[in-house]
């Protein structure tokens, strides 16, 4: 049987909590049953090497380069992308051969994405009122195919979730405890290695321990240091190897230029020319395929869904769908020019537009790429299901759980750390730009938030029913 913690009294955290006693052989249902399904899923189903394209097909190219050649300075091209995935991703490779069909690489992927099951059942009961509730985050982590779906792509996402639940689980128990502090630093660190947009997370969990200061006095520096030395030596280390490879100190990865220009300006192609014969050529014939190229499916959706001039449409702030330029992709000089100028023609309120037309996209537009892509006949649909799912069973609730969870900083830390989650996914949604492989990370956080929610609407419910 599975036990529960007496509830949490309402007012200031009085003592360190643990919240529910997991119930060990559920916990072992679950993780048989993850193995199971995501070693079938890469192995057999949907190996992710025999989808390398695009994105994809960048990180194979990468972790290869670094599995045969070893790490190398002064290369450009390596500075485009977070290091984090191809840096795990040549481990198989270093091991095991990087050829075709990376077996090992899938059933690594494979294993990450098992993780993320009983990891997600865990949580759930550090942040659940009851055990009902946190087994059915579990089931719901188990059956949840979006992010079974990127299990089977060569993606930073299924690497990303793993890490950053393990954060957040750990995070929890320091709120909670005081305890795992150094592993939880740890798995922040690679957390940060694979998308270091997660650094806006980790900020605001300081900030939540700072205004809790008083009421948490098992978190001290023993646990500060515990959890900010690994990611600030990530911090360092990342902004030696961009400076190794741009000669510059002003990033960690060159594509959050052309994000955050196509998040300001709505293009969905980029385009970057040696010289402006080439950029006259492609103007000329109206290529959007020449020069080094880099496209949004989201907005092509936005193009395709919507006319010109609708409030959720793309209109594009230069006037294009395009934007075409002399230089490298990510010279970040270029980049802020054009976003100068995409500021100076839409003004606060067409950002602002922009801001919630991106969100949109994570929430209800964007369909679920790559599925869409390669044998999207078999996939989509079932991935069109889950989208579906997602609008009208979990969204609102999970906002309400966002909502219910910035409420409770006092008395609830834990569950203030996952509505951070879920405002920090928001957030990056708003100034870059929103897509459902995006948000697929953050959803284990958004189904135990709305299990949250569901309990906290059924409370309210019985006790008004109760008064009358």
């Amino acid at each position: 049987m599975t036990t529960s913690a007496p509830p949490a009294p309402p007012g200031p955290v009085s003592g360190p909590v643990s919240g529910l006693v997991p119930d060990r052989r559920w916990l072992l249902t679950l993780t048989v049953l993850a193995l199971l399904t995501r070693l079938l899923w890469v192995l057999v189903i949907h190996p992710p090497g025999n989808y390398v394209f695009s994105d994809m097909g960048m990180y194979v190219k990468r972790a290869t380069d670094l599995a045969v050649n070893g790490p190398r300075d002064g290369v450009r091209d390596l500075a485009w992308q977070a290091y984090g995935t191809h840096f795990l991703l040549a481990l198989p490779f270093k091991l095991f051969g990087a050829g075709a069909p990376f077996r090992a690489a899938a059933v690594l992927w494979g294993l990450l994405g098992a993780a993320v099951v009983p990891l997600t059942y865990l949580l759930a009961c550090r942040v659940l009122p009851t055990a009902r509730l946190a087994k059915v985050a579990g089931v719901a982590a188990l059956l949840w195919y979006p992010n079974l779906s990127t299990t089977g792509f060569f993606l930073s996402e299924t690497p990303f979730l793993c890490m950053q639940l393990l954060a957040v689980y750990w995070l929890v128990q320091v709120l909670q405890s005081g305890a795992r502090a150094w592993p939880a630093g740890i798995a922040a660190a690679l957390t940060f290695m694979l998308r270091p947009q997660s650094a806006l997370f980790f900020v605001l969990v300081f900030g939540l321990w700072l205004v809790n200061v008083r009421r948490l006095p098992w978190v001290r520096v023993k646990q500060l240091l515990g959890v900010a030395v690994p990611l600030l030596l990530a911090l360092g280390f990342s902004v030696w190897r961009y400076h190794s490879h741009t000669g510059r100190w002003d990033g960690i990865a060159e594509n959050a230029n052309m994000n955050l220009t196509a998040g300001r300006c709505h293009n969905i192609v980029t385009q970057a020319f040696r010289n402006k014969a080439d950029l006259k050529k492609s103007e000329k014939k109206n290529n959007t395929n020449d020069g080094r190229r880099v496209s949004l499916p989201g907005y092509r959706t936005l193009k395709q869904t919507f006319p010109d001039g609708h409030p959720l449409g793309l209109n594009p702030a230069m006037g294009s769908d395009t934007i075409r330029f002399v230089g490298y992709i990510g010279d970040p000089w270029i980049h802020r020019s054009l976003r100068e100028e995409c500021y100076r023609r839409t003004g606060v309120l067409g950002q602002l537009q922009y801001s919630l037309v991106n969100l949109s996209l994570q929430w209800f537009i964007a369909r679920q790429w790559p599925d869409n892509s390669k044998n999207h006949q078999y996939f989509l649909p079932v991935a069109e299901v889950y989208r579906y799912l997602f609008i009208v069973v979990v969204l609102l609730p999970s906002l309400v759980g966002v909502g219910l969870g910035l409420a409770r900083w006092r008395r609830a830390p834990a569950a203030t750390l996952l509505a951070l989650c879920l405002l920090t996914s928001m957030i990056l949604a708003a100034v870059f730009f929103g897509d459902v492989r995006l948000r697929t990370p953050y959803d284990p956080y958004a189904l135990i938030l709305a299990l949250l929610a569901f309990h906290w609407a059924s409370e309210r419910w019985r006790a008004r029913k109760a008064s009358t």
